[in-house]
Protein backbone atom coordinates (compact mmCIF):
# COMPACT_ATOMS: atom_id res chain seq x y z
CA UNK A 1 0.00 0.00 0.00
CA UNK A 2 0.93 3.39 -0.99
CA UNK A 3 0.76 6.80 1.71
CA UNK A 4 -2.55 8.23 0.34
CA UNK A 5 -4.08 4.34 1.07
CA UNK A 6 -3.17 4.12 4.48
CA UNK A 7 -4.41 7.74 5.17
CA UNK A 8 -7.32 6.99 3.18
CA UNK A 9 -7.86 3.44 5.53
CA UNK A 10 -7.14 5.37 8.79
CA UNK A 11 -9.88 7.96 7.61
CA UNK A 12 -12.59 5.79 6.61
CA UNK A 13 -11.90 3.77 10.44
CA UNK A 14 -12.14 7.51 11.92
CA UNK A 15 -15.59 8.19 10.62
CA UNK A 16 -16.81 4.59 11.43
CA UNK A 17 -16.02 5.28 15.05
CA UNK A 18 -17.29 8.37 14.99
CA UNK A 19 -20.88 7.15 13.43
CA UNK A 20 -20.23 4.58 15.98
CA UNK A 21 -19.93 7.12 18.49
CA UNK A 22 -22.82 9.50 17.36
CA UNK A 23 -25.04 6.18 17.25
CA UNK A 24 -24.27 5.27 20.93
CA UNK A 25 -24.35 8.82 22.13
CA UNK A 26 -28.10 8.52 20.78
CA UNK A 27 -28.88 5.31 22.18
CA UNK A 28 -27.66 6.39 25.71
CA UNK A 29 -29.54 9.85 25.38
CA UNK A 30 -32.56 7.65 25.38
CA UNK A 31 -32.17 5.13 27.55
CA UNK A 32 -31.13 7.28 30.23
CA UNK A 33 -34.45 9.38 29.39
CA UNK A 34 -36.24 6.17 29.79
CA UNK A 35 -35.09 5.09 32.82
CA UNK A 36 -33.46 7.86 35.10
CA UNK A 37 -36.72 9.41 37.35
CA UNK A 38 -35.51 12.81 37.67
CA UNK A 39 -37.86 13.35 41.14
CA UNK A 40 -34.52 11.29 42.87
CA UNK A 41 -31.68 12.99 43.97
CA UNK A 42 -29.51 10.13 42.62
CA UNK A 43 -30.85 10.62 38.97
CA UNK A 44 -30.29 14.57 39.22
CA UNK A 45 -26.62 13.71 40.22
CA UNK A 46 -26.12 11.57 37.05
CA UNK A 47 -27.12 14.44 34.86
CA UNK A 48 -23.75 16.36 34.92
CA UNK A 49 -21.70 13.74 33.80
CA UNK A 50 -24.05 12.65 31.29
CA UNK A 51 -24.07 16.07 29.33
CA UNK A 52 -20.60 15.94 29.38
CA UNK A 53 -20.50 12.20 28.24
CA UNK A 54 -23.56 13.20 25.19
CA UNK A 55 -21.33 16.49 24.42
CA UNK A 56 -17.80 14.18 24.06
CA UNK A 57 -19.68 11.31 22.16
CA UNK A 58 -21.59 13.49 19.96
CA UNK A 59 -19.70 16.54 19.32
CA UNK A 60 -16.48 14.53 18.86
CA UNK A 61 -18.42 11.76 17.19
CA UNK A 62 -19.58 14.40 14.27
CA UNK A 63 -16.62 15.84 14.06
CA UNK A 64 -15.38 12.53 13.19
CA UNK A 65 -17.60 11.75 10.90
CA UNK A 66 -17.53 15.64 8.95
CA UNK A 67 -13.63 17.16 9.08
CA UNK A 68 -11.55 13.56 8.82
CA UNK A 69 -12.82 12.90 4.95
CA UNK A 70 -11.19 16.26 3.85
CA UNK A 71 -8.22 15.21 5.77
CA UNK A 72 -7.47 12.77 2.85
CA UNK A 73 -7.81 15.69 0.28
CA UNK A 74 -5.58 17.98 2.16
CA UNK A 75 -3.23 15.00 2.01
CA UNK A 76 -3.42 14.57 -1.58
CA UNK A 77 -2.96 18.29 -2.35
CA UNK A 78 0.36 17.92 0.04
CA UNK A 79 1.49 14.81 -2.37
CA UNK A 80 1.24 17.30 -5.15
CA UNK A 81 3.68 19.06 -4.11
CA UNK A 82 6.24 16.99 -2.19
CA UNK A 83 5.68 13.47 -1.26
CA UNK A 84 8.24 13.87 0.92
CA UNK A 85 6.85 16.91 3.34
CA UNK A 86 3.47 15.31 3.20
CA UNK A 87 4.91 12.65 4.66
CA UNK A 88 6.98 14.28 7.16
CA UNK A 89 4.07 16.61 7.95
CA UNK A 90 1.52 13.09 8.31
CA UNK A 91 4.06 11.31 10.28
CA UNK A 92 4.58 14.03 13.29
CA UNK A 93 0.80 14.51 13.55
CA UNK A 94 0.66 10.96 14.05
CA UNK A 95 3.25 10.86 16.32
CA UNK A 96 1.82 13.98 18.11
CA UNK A 97 -1.42 12.43 18.12
CA UNK A 98 0.23 9.33 19.65
CA UNK A 99 1.81 11.24 22.73
CA UNK A 100 -2.14 12.66 23.78
CA UNK A 101 -3.08 9.29 23.40
CA UNK A 102 -0.64 8.28 25.94
CA UNK A 103 -1.06 10.74 27.78
CA UNK A 104 -5.01 10.22 28.06
CA UNK A 105 -5.68 6.87 29.08
CA UNK A 106 -4.00 6.74 32.23
CA UNK A 107 -5.67 9.69 33.19
CA UNK A 108 -9.26 8.35 32.52
CA UNK A 109 -8.14 4.97 34.07
CA UNK A 110 -7.19 7.25 36.89
CA UNK A 111 -10.30 9.19 37.05
CA UNK A 112 -12.74 6.30 36.98
CA UNK A 113 -10.96 4.74 39.66
CA UNK A 114 -11.18 8.06 41.95
CA UNK A 115 -14.82 8.12 40.82
CA UNK A 116 -15.36 4.84 41.74
CA UNK A 117 -14.02 4.75 45.03
CA UNK A 118 -16.36 7.94 45.96
CA UNK A 119 -19.32 6.00 44.68
CA UNK A 120 -18.71 3.49 47.40
CA UNK A 121 -17.37 6.27 50.03
CA UNK A 122 -20.72 8.60 49.65
CA UNK A 123 -23.47 8.68 51.21
CA UNK A 124 -24.94 11.44 49.39
CA UNK A 125 -27.56 10.20 47.05
CA UNK A 126 -27.08 13.07 44.36
CA UNK A 127 -22.85 12.74 45.11
CA UNK A 128 -23.28 9.33 44.71
CA UNK A 129 -25.29 9.26 41.19
CA UNK A 130 -22.87 11.72 40.13
CA UNK A 131 -19.93 9.59 41.09
CA UNK A 132 -21.64 6.70 38.94
CA UNK A 133 -22.38 9.36 35.86
CA UNK A 134 -18.26 9.95 36.34
CA UNK A 135 -17.22 6.33 36.55
CA UNK A 136 -19.88 5.72 33.48
CA UNK A 137 -18.13 8.82 31.33
CA UNK A 138 -14.73 7.43 32.48
CA UNK A 139 -14.94 4.02 31.15
CA UNK A 140 -16.51 5.71 28.16
CA UNK A 141 -13.67 7.96 27.64
CA UNK A 142 -11.26 5.53 28.16
CA UNK A 143 -12.42 3.03 25.64
CA UNK A 144 -13.15 5.51 23.06
CA UNK A 145 -9.80 6.91 23.22
CA UNK A 146 -8.44 3.29 23.36
CA UNK A 147 -9.91 2.43 19.93
CA UNK A 148 -8.60 5.73 18.26
CA UNK A 149 -5.31 5.28 20.14
CA UNK A 150 -4.82 1.81 18.39
CA UNK A 151 -5.67 2.34 15.10
CA UNK A 152 -3.48 5.56 14.85
CA UNK A 153 -0.71 3.04 16.25
CA UNK A 154 -1.02 0.95 12.93
CA UNK A 155 -1.24 4.04 10.79
CA UNK A 156 2.12 5.59 12.59
CA UNK A 157 3.52 1.97 11.98
CA UNK A 158 2.11 1.90 8.24
CA UNK A 159 4.02 5.59 7.91
CA UNK A 160 7.21 4.93 9.52
CA UNK A 161 7.40 1.85 7.02
CA UNK A 162 7.43 3.92 4.07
Amino acid sequence: MDFIQHTSQWVKGEILQGRIGFSIGILLAIAFLYFANFQQSFYKGMILPFIILQLILLGYSSYQMVMRPKHTATVEKLIIVSKAKALSAELEKSQKDDKVYSKLRPIWGGLFVVSLVLFFALSNDLFKGMSLGFVIFFIVAYIFDTVLHFRLKAYLSALQEL
